[in-house]
């Protein structure tokens, strides 16, 4: 079929006969161009081997019990289709189809409803293992293509490409619409460096070499996506997001900020404020954040530190800078719990300057916010703590000069550019405790400077992590008594709201082990949060369980982040094996935050690798390190909680190798100077993919 030249920006309604339909079912997915289209690439390859007369099949190609045989590739045209239903209700759908060369039956059990779909005297390619049948050799439920009466070869390819169904859409109707765009485009400008597309195909014949992969390619290279088509589109995509992070990097210093002016007065009050001697990282970090703030140029810091490692009390340092010289700085966080826990934390820390702290929630009543707010604009408030009702139009600052933004994957771009809209341009500093390695964090959010803290304070207590069976739950209650009857509180945490929560396995779900632990320990006070209740329901429960009222808690990893009960002691985490080992480890520094040590008990019958580099690494950097070394896998930090960039075909922590060197050729690139065409083309890309908040 002929098509005009188009371009990967054309809408894909712009191919022939493709329908308003089968557009709209591609809208819903988010397929709204034939980049779109093209870019969203098959999630596996099959070797169909050379194609097998029907006549050659026999004995010696059959499966046999414990043993793995090649599968067969066969095409063939329709001669009988039979259903037949056995006395115990058990139906078969024989298919017998023919070639020049002789005969073969395909089985199918209990789809009668496929007997529509197979037409006497229409082609069908079959791709399965051959099995003795009673009366000779046989497909039992194989794969299949039904060609029609046409003879066309197209998709009969030795390696077939196979796509995610797209409702109605199936695997053959969307690899017929790939290969119309791929006829109708035209190569697209290439923007990447000569250094970085040396040995590459460009994005064009990338595209053809995944979707139509030639019969010798290599298909493990395809399936492990290590083919050159892949990292041609890997470092498409790194490149442009480095571009992008190494431009916003160089517009930020071209910006001035405002000064903070120090002491020996303002020095002697932060050391006031101190409960106990920083560490020395702790100190270190401080250092780079005050001279940030001294330097007359916008700050914009990543302050990295593991689960505990009093990343707090380093940002309260720097709040303390600011409002203790006149201006005013916020702290930002995800929940009303944890704004709560800082307001409290920060109370003991301002002593008599407490008065200077303000909260601001979205769910103050009417009079409390009032208040709040013109505490805010006249500037008695200098310590403002709360969630993204900071954000809101109605909040009005009197001199704003810092936010502190703890958990960075929770705001970013719009955030900010709403305190532009207020005339404000304040220094950023943003907390995580998600463990990345430096390496990657800096490629990632290289438009941040960065700090780590690396070691945690003293006094903190260690977390015992064992890992269970589940024929072993007993021993997990009967470790919850002990932690009970001394007065300590408990977690008990679930992978799924729902019993079959975006899984197809068969979870024990919240309500179930609610349902459980109530039947087990039924004179103490047991509650459940999840992320499908109400906000107010679930922060009542939390602010509940932290005054010591509920004694087990059950949730989901709505937990994970920032809540601090120190009288928490116990955390029992079922299928375990369904959480990122990062995950579990932010989970793991929830309990031991008191004075008595943690006890960290994961349930699973998969004694996997993963899970036992819990019970001997307490270190989140080493933590991931080790994830990395297992899994070379992307999905190492979690898929919600992590805040990284999500691509297409690249992925942040799996292809670290390329991201580095992306990351080095955009900021010379940067140096160097951008055109407007490639300014165009970064924000083109951009729009392409999910990329962490940053600016």
């Amino acid at each position: 079929m002929n098509f005009p030249r188009l371009s990967l920006a054309s809408l894909v309604s712009a191919l022939r006969g493709l329908g308003a339909p089968r557009a709209s079912v591609l809208q819903e997915h988010e397929i709204v161009t034939l980049r779109d289209l093209l870019w969203q690439l098959p999630f596996r390859y099959l070797d169909r081997g050379s194609l097998c007369e029907l006549g050659s099949l026999g004995p010696a190609q059959c499966s046999l019990p414990g043993t793995v045989r090649p599968w067969v590739t066969v095409v063939g045209t329709i001669q009988q289709v039979k259903s037949v239903r056995t006395r115990f209700k058990f139906h078969i759908l024989e298919v017998v189809l023919s070639d020049e060369t002789g005969t073969a039956k395909v089985m199918f059990y209990n789809q009668p409803y496929l007997a529509k779909s197979f037409k006497e005297g229409e082609r069908v390619l079959i791709f399965g293992p051959l099995t003795q049948g009673k009366y000779g050799v046989e497909f039992r439920v194989p794969h299949y293509e039904l060609l029609g009466a046409s003879t066309d070869e197209l998709f009969v390819q030795r390696i077939l490409p196979v796509y995610r169904r797209l409702g109605p859409i199936t695997s053959k109707i969307r690899s017929k619409l790939i290969h119309d765009a791929l006829d109708a485009v035209h190569p697209p400008d290439d923007h990447l460096p000569l250094s970085l597309r040396h040995g590459l195909p460009d994005e064009l014949q990338a595209l053809r070499l995944l979707h139509q992969p030639p019969d010798d390619s290599d298909l493990e290279a395809l399936n492990e996506e290590r083919s050159l088509a892949h990292r041609r589109l890997k470092t498409q995509e790194l490149y442009s997001f480095s571009l992008g992070v190494a431009s916003r990097k160089e517009k930020r210093l071209r910006r001035k900020g405002q000064a903070v002016v120090t002491s020996d007065q303002l020095r002697e009050q932060l050391r006031m404020y101190l409960p106990f001697a920083l560490t020395p990282t702790q100190r270190r970090s401080f250092k780079e954040i005050a001279d940030d703030l001294r330097s007359g140029q916008v700050m914009n810091r990543l302050l990295q530190g593991d689960v505990g490692s009093g990343k707090t009390l380093v940002a309260f340092l720097a709040m303390a800078m600011v409002a203790e010289t006149g201006g005013q700085a916020a702290l930002l966080v995800p929940t009303e719990v944890l704004a709560r826990q800082h307001v409290a934390t920060f109370r003991k820390l301002l002593g008599e300057r407490a008065s200077t702290l303000q909260l601001l929630l979205g769910g103050m009543k009417a009079a409390e916010k009032k208040e709040a707010l013109l505490r805010i604009q006249s500037g008695e408030a200098r310590y403002i703590i709360g969630t993204h009702a900071i954000f809101q139009e109605t909040v009005k600052f009197h001199g704003l000069q810092l936010v502190v933004v703890d958990e960075q994957h929770r705001f970013g771009v719009r955030q900010r550019e709403a305190m532009k809209d207020k005339g404000i341009d304040p220094h950023w500093l943003v907390m995580s405790a998600t463990p990345i390695p430096r390496s990657l964090a800096m490629a990632l959010w290289g438009d941040h400077d960065h700090s780590m803290i690396e070691e945690l304070p003293p006094g903190r207590q260690p977390v015992e992590s064992l890992l269970l069976m589940r024929n072993q739950m007993e021993q997990a209650w009967v470790e919850m008594e002990r932690h009970l009857n001394q007065g300590q509180q408990a977690y008990v945490v679930s992978p799924a709201i729902d019993p079959q929560d975006e899984s197809k396995v068969v979870l024990r779900d919240i309500h179930t082990m609610e349902a459980l632990l109530r039947k087990r320990f039924p004179k103490v006070t047991i509650e459940s949060v999840h992320g499908k209740m109400k906000s107010e329901d679930m922060t009542d429960r939390m602010k509940r369980f932290a005054a010591g009222e509920i004694q087990i808690l059950v949730a989901t990893t709505v937990i994970e982040v920032g809540v601090d009960v120190p009288n928490a002691t116990l955390m029992i985490v079922d299928h375990a094996e369904r959480f990122g080992l990062s995950q579990l480890h932010q989970l793991r520094g929830r309990i031991g935050r008191g004075t008595r040590a943690g006890v960290f008990l994961m349930i699973s019958d998969q004694e996997s690798e993963r899970l036992k580099a819990l019970l001997t690494l307490q270190d989140g950097f080493a933590i991931a390190k080790k994830d990395l070394d297992l899994r070379q896998s992307g999905d190492f930090f979690g898929t919600k909680q992590s805040g990284l960039p999500t691509f297409i075909v690249a992925d942040a922590s799996r292809d670290v190798e390329i991201l580095m060197e992306c990351k080095q050729r955009a900021e010379i690139h940067v140096q160097q100077g951008l055109n407007a065409q490639e300014r165009l083309w970064i924000r083109l890309e951009h729009k392409n993919f999910t990329l962490a908040e940053i600016s």
